[in-house]
């Protein structure tokens, strides 16, 4: 728990350095240039997903067991063997970024002119493998404070980066920002991996091919895993591109980034901790159990308050954040904030198949759920447009949390607890009506029906909160550093 309180302190300042990002980008490049970056950003990690074996997940759970025993020769070794496979991907990932270079410009954009960019962008690789590298060891160690201030400082220097080149050469800035950003961050992870007082283990090659297979054939079932969500966002992203226009990309980019830059680093603080916490006592069924029932009520709880906040602000939102030019994207980020609770369950017990090492079945459920997902995208987006795509997430998650439930009900004997299906259904009933109230209520009823809908949520989740998690407690401990 003390973690989730690190973190959440370091989501909020992220948040804070995401929406000054957004706002000058938006203003700078408007709906096109988002359009642009979104689509090399999508074939960019899909070939990422491809190259990197998974092998940095993989290694996590090595790491925290070996953590969790005190074990630090061999945390050592494994980090030695990790290094060694993470070069290993950097140089993959360039040569297939250059070879696919081609044929990511035209899937994307109907021709080859984005080829070089493409090209360039294979640089990327070399960065982002190493920087992973050491925040792989920081969390497989649990040095959550480094962790939290790497997150901190990599934020703040992405956005001094990236915004100049922006404002002196617009869209065609996208490129280099990218790369120049993955420079910044590499060097910042190396500021904070001299703080580690972490000596170097001789590895010979053949061990690191023995020590390396276990890593890499999880890793195998992680990077198909994330090949699956890459192909799915670079597609879809692809065919809103060919179906409707690159300021379509850029509407959905914007409005995917709002839900993303809230929720999303909701899940991101969590899992830095809850995976190799979950790793370290799956053994234990009693205490894994016990674990993800608390963890889900946690992600609720505060996803509750988060998310009634965004619902009722979308416009103000779009406007502080972006433009008035992003509006379009309103009804899409209002109806895509009803499936997040049910991401958020999907997201908790997702872990437990990846934490028991069972791969088979973690890849055929993630394939299902990502064809699921890919398949009402492209459906509801050609009928209904980007209010399609809020509406076909809803339904995809609930498809999906049933489907991942009776899953784990039949191989591991686990079900969610009252408590978790009370937050849900509580979640879910007030977002829904803050969505009817938007639709059906004319001002000033609508104004009212939300300011009560919010007060409500704030004040039953907020007590919620302080019966699991002292909030006086929290507010002593960062009162007295």
């Amino acid at each position: 728990m003390k973690a989730t309180s690190i973190f959440g302190g370091v989501q909020v300042f992220n948040i804070f350095i995401t929406l000054i990002r957004g706002k000058f980008v938006a203003i700078l490049i408007g709906t096109a240039g988002m359009g642009l970056n979104g689509l090399l950003l999508s074939g960019l990690n899909l070939i990422k997903t491809f190259t990197s074996l998974g092998v940095a997940e993989s290694a996590v759970k090595d790491i925290a067991k070996a953590h969790n025993s005190n074990d630090k020769v061999h945390i050592r070794t494994t980090f030695q063997v990790f290094k060694r496979l993470i070069w290993f991907t950097a140089i993959f990932g360039i040569i297939a970024t250059i070879v696919f270079s081609p044929l990511l410009s035209k899937f994307a954009f109907g021709d080859t002119s984005k080829t070089i960019s493409f090209m360039w962008l294979s640089i990327t690789f070399v960065f982002g493998a190493l920087s992973g590298g050491i925040y792989t060891l920081l969390r497989g160690t649990r040095q959550l404070k480094y962790l939290a201030q790497a997150n901190i400082f990599g934020g703040i220097v992405g956005l001094i980066v990236a915004l100049p080149l922006f404002y002196f050469y617009g869209i065609d800035g996208v490129v280099p920002a990218i790369i120049l950003t993955a420079f910044a961050n590499y060097l910042v992870s190396l500021y904070f991996k001299s703080k580690i007082k972490f000596e170097p283990i001789a590895v010979s090659w053949q061990d690191t091919f023995q020590l390396g297979k276990p890593i890499v054939q999880l890793g195998l079932s992680l990077t198909l895993i994330n090949i699956l969500a890459a192909g799915v966002a670079f597609t879809l992203n692809a065919f809103i591109s060919k179906t409707g226009t690159l300021s379509d990309v850029g509407l959905y980019s914007a409005g995917n980034a709002i839900v993303e830059g809230y929720v999303g680093m909701v899940f991101t603080a969590m899992a830095t901790d809850y995976f190799p916490r979950l790793a370290g006592v799956i053994s234990d069924e009693l205490k894994w159990k016990k674990l993800v029932n608390e963890q889900a009520e946690l992600v609720l709880i505060i996803l509750g308050i988060v998310l009634v906040l965004l619902i009722t602000t979308t416009p103000l939102l779009i406007r502080i954040l972006l433009s008035k030019e992003f509006l379009a994207s309103q009804n899409f980020i209002q109806f895509a904030v009803l499936a997040i609770p049910l991401k958020g369950l999907v997201w908790v017990v997702g872990y437990i198949i990846l934490a028991k090492g069972n791969n088979k079945l973690f890849l055929t459920v993630e394939i299902i759920a990502n064809l699921i997902v890919l398949g009402f995208n492209l459906l509801f987006y050609h009928f209904f447009g980007l209010t399609g795509l809020g509406i076909s997430l809803i339904l995809s998650y609930l498809i999906s949390s049933f489907f991942m439930l009776f899953i784990l009900k039949n191989k591991y004997g686990f079900q969610f607890n009252f408590g978790v299906y009370k937050l849900l259904s509580l979640s879910l009933v007030t977002l829904s009506l803050c969505l009817l109230s938007v639709h059906l209520l004319e001002n000033p009823y609508m104004y009212i029906a939300e300011i009560l809908i919010v007060l409500f949520v704030i004040s039953y989740f907020t007590y919620e909160f302080n019966q699991r998690i002292s909030i006086k407690s929290i507010l002593e401990k960062f009162k007295n550093r």
